[in-house]
């Protein structure tokens, strides 16, 4: 290139990318660990992350201001919720009025029945069961059964469905003294608190709504009512108490509050009427026990009698009377000792379980019942395992609370352990006790049987027949008690449900109001916003700064051009001393050139873009360890990205720099540069080709001094065929004869085989890619391509018509001085 370039490399295939002229070294070069540094930087940079949020701006606001919308129609169209709640306790009422006569409470705790059930949960469920959901729906339907819309349900009376009834919708339209119902069974008028029949429902309406609208009222299946019913109802149990919170949520306060009273009200009914039938049940065994003794008891009798009246024998009285009154005495105690026995041992064998493990409720029982609790060994003991527990307690629990393995929890364990050892020892040595003295007493009762069987056989049988009555009086007696008692506790008419607080009409609505779903909804969106920008900044693969180019390229970025704008003093070319119009350049109708041709370098030579152009061209004369380069390709990945602006505009420059250049279009397929110049397409490259025209034909000179411009000529059918045969090579060699610098505009390289076949003959090939549009994928595609037939890729051009650059934390550095220069 004339004076102007390096010498010469000996190598012609040198592949050493250039290094820009800016003096910074090429990303090429840099260590693997310092790109992955650079990257990791890269994913937590703030400004990196903002600057996405600045480029979809408008993304985000839209999609914020469309979730605000939803939020604000949700919340105009959504009604509020009410919620009412009420306060019951279980407490056993019956156990109290009946003064302990109904103990069969206290019976299951001495039988261990239901040690492992929590009464509270129980009734918690029963609370909540389908029963009483049922009977509720039934006794209140307004707000269950009959759910009005957009009237309050407070107008409403005398509500009346049947079980059986389906589901239905009635319109009502409230006039100013009566209202009109319409449903499957026609139209019914009636004045305002008249019963009104229609599709087997029954009710009334009070008086027209506040606002006078117009509304409907839906009849709900009774199975929906209850399903819906049990799924809205709530009820929590305080901590370590038995007061339960019952609580309904209804769009209409007032059918909150009577559903909340209406379900304990329920609920308490459910509670009395389960006590009195078991109670009755109880009554109803005992007497029929009672009968049966009774029965038993005059049979015993008149058989003593009969007997007696027979053998008109007596026996002494007092000897008889005393040996049977013992003997019956004996039996008893043997009975009630034999009992207590059997009680103790089931007691003390239910206490240990689990490897060992001793549960505390069953040792309580044992230790508390009957005589063994007026055992003073066992009362002490028993004290003092109470005193090592309560130590424990306040040893372990708490929020200072020592943990299992503390030495001193450690020890208080072991002295309970011994001294429940020394419980159960003591409990199983008065039960030894108890048979001892069983024992005993059959030996006394055997010695008081030898003694009636030595008395005449007539005395012995009289002696009998006697115990036998009295022993059935005494259980009769035991039954009648009984009786007395289920009798009570069957007339008393109270469960264990006991009502402290019904529920009051809630005043203001539970949840959030409008503003804050608003708010809410406007948050949402800003984040779904936020989140689609970097989704949308992930999926775009485009190139978008000089330094993608380098880190994953591992070619030089040789310039940015930016934005051309069009020039109010733009110069007018004179070809072959014909006066043309002004350089073609699309607009987008605010003057900036966007996607077109236009030759910046000689309208606006003083602009920033123009400066691009010149830092590209000394970019390619002074960088280092290069070759001569006399014939350079231009060419783009992809249309559209450039290539002919570029390859025009570094025309002018290399021939602003006193050099005598040749631009020519190569490209066979979509030819454009005659459009830039203003010239006629034919004769042209093709046309010389071929052999049909000269040289001196197929040029065109231009305005600018240095600058000639052959076009593509006639557009052939083999465009990679001509360009790659003998007479491409041939010209190449005469343009290099003729002039310093030869640039060749060719076709993109995923277009055809053009531009692979003029890379194998350049000296050098410049790639073009397009900010924000040409793909990362497609670039290296186009660059690997280029390579693979030895094409010498000298560097890349980063073309910027839509300031993708600056938007990606990119800088132009030619604005500053370009103004300037402009202001002079």
């Amino acid at each position: 290139m004339s004076n102007f370039l390096p010498p010469p490399s000996n190598n012609h295939n040198d592949q050493h990318p250039l290094v820009p002229y800016s003096g910074q070294p090429p990303a090429a070069h840099m260590a693997p660990a310092d790109a992955e540094a650079d990257d990791a930087l890269d994913e937590i940079d703030l400004k990196e992350v903002l600057g996405v949020l600045r480029r979809h701006v408008k993304l985000i606001a839209a999609v914020t201001i469309l979730a605000g919308a939803a939020a604000g129609y949700i919340a105009h169209r959504s009604r509020p919720d009410f919620q009412a709640g009420a306060v019951i306790r279980l407490v056993d009422q019956k156990q109290a009025l009946t003064s302990g006569l109904d103990d069969q409470n206290a019976l299951s705790a001495m039988t261990g029945m239901g040690s492992f059930v929590d009464p509270v949960l129980s009734q918690l469920q029963v609370l909540k069961s389908r029963d009483v959901a049922s009977q509720v729906v039934d006794r209140h339907p307004i707000g269950l059964r009959f759910v009005p819309r957009d009237f309050p349900a407070s107008i409403l009376r005398d509500a009346h469905v049947p079980a059986q009834a389906p589901g239905d919708t009635l319109q009502l339209e409230f006039g100013d003294s009566a209202v009109t119902v319409t449903g499957r069974g026609g139209e019914r008028h009636a004045a305002y608190g008249a019963p009104i029949d229609i599709d087997d429902v029954h009710f009334a309406v009070a008086h027209a709504p506040p606002k006078g609208n117009d509304g409907t009222l839906v009849i709900v299946p009774r199975h929906k009512a209850i399903d819906q019913l049990q799924l809205d109802l709530g009820a929590s149990a305080r901590k370590n108490t038995d007061v339960i919170d019952v609580s309904y949520t209804a769009h209409d306060p007032l059918v909150a509050q009577q559903v909340v009273n209406t379900t304990v009200d329920v609920f308490q009914g459910v509670s009395a009427s389960t006590s009195q039938q078991q109670s009755k049940r109880r009554r109803e065994f005992v007497q029929a026990q009672l009968e049966q003794t009774d029965s038993i008891l005059t049979a015993a009798q008149r058989t003593l009698s009969d007997f007696q009246t027979n053998k008109k024998v007596f026996g002494t009285p007092d000897m008889v009377a005393a040996e049977q009154t013992a003997l019956l005495q004996l039996d008893m105690q043997r009975e009630q000792m034999n009992a207590d026995r059997q009680m103790y041992e089931s007691l003390l064998k239910g206490i240990t379980h689990d490897g060992g493990v001793v549960s505390t409720e069953k040792l309580q029982a044992l230790v508390s019942s009957g005589d063994i609790a007026q055992n003073p060994v066992i009362t002490q003991l028993y004290t003092q395992l109470v005193k090592y527990e309560g130590i424990r307690d306040s040893i372990a629990t708490g929020t200072w609370g020592s943990a299992k393995t503390n030495p001193d929890v450690e020890r208080i364990n072991m002295l309970i352990d011994s001294a429940q050892a020394s419980l159960v020892s003591a409990a199983q040595s008065h039960i030894d006790a108890l048979s001892a003295r069983i024992a005993a007493l059959d030996e006394l009762k055997q010695r008081n049987v030898d003694q009636i069987a030595q008395m005449p056989a007539t005395a012995a049988a009289e002696a009998r027949l006697a115990q036998r009555v009295e022993a059935t009086r005494k259980v009769a007696d035991q039954l009648r008690e009984e009786y007395q008692k289920a009798r009570i506790a069957e007339a008393v008419d109270a469960g264990q449900v006991e009502i402290i607080d019904l529920a009051v009409v809630p005043d203001l609505p539970i949840g959030h109001g409008p503003i804050f779903k608003i708010a809410l909804g406007l948050m949402v969106g800003l984040m779904l916003g936020a989140g689609g920008a970097f989704l949308k900044e992930h999926l775009n693969s485009a190139i978008r700064r000089r330094d993608e180019i380098e880190k994953v390229l591992q070619i030089p970025g040789l310039a940015i051009i930016p934005q051309i704008a069009g020039s109010a003093n733009a110069n007018r070319l004179r070809l072959a001393g014909v006066n043309m119009p002004r350089l073609r350049a699309k607009t987008n109708g605010n003057g900036n050139s966007r996607n077109g041709y236009t030759l910046v370098t000689v309208t606006d030579d003083r602009s920033s873009s123009a400066e691009a152009f010149r830092t590209l061209r000394t970019n390619l004369i002074f960088s280092q360890a290069v070759q001569t380069l006399h014939t350079i390709v231009v060419t783009s990945p992809q249309p559209g990205d450039g290539k002919t602006t570029t390859s025009s505009n570094l025309s002018v420059t290399f021939a602003q720099q006193g050099m005598r250049v040749i631009l020519v279009d190569c490209d066979l397929r979509r030819a454009r540069l005659h459009n830039v110049f203003h010239v006629t397409r034919e004769p042209g490259l093709s046309q010389y080709l071929l052999g049909q025209c000269s040289l001196e034909d197929a040029v065109r000179p231009t305005v600018v001094d240095g600058l000639t411009f052959m076009p593509a000529g006639a557009l052939p059918p083999n465009p990679a065929e001509l360009l790659g045969g003998p007479q491409m090579r041939s010209a190449l060699d005469v343009l290099r004869q003729s002039y310093d610098v030869v640039i060749l505009d060719s076709a993109p390289v995923h277009v055809g085989a053009d531009t692979l076949v003029l890379g194998t003959m350049a000296d050098g090939v410049i790639l073009v890619l397009r900010a924000g549009q040409t793909d990362l994928g497609a670039a290296q595609d186009a660059l690997q391509r280029l390579k693979m037939v030895k094409a010498r890729v000298v560097g890349a051009v980063l073309n910027d018509p839509d300031q993708k650059v600056p938007q990606y934390g990119g800088v132009y550095y030619y604005d500053y001085y370009g103004d300037e220069t402009k202001k002079k």
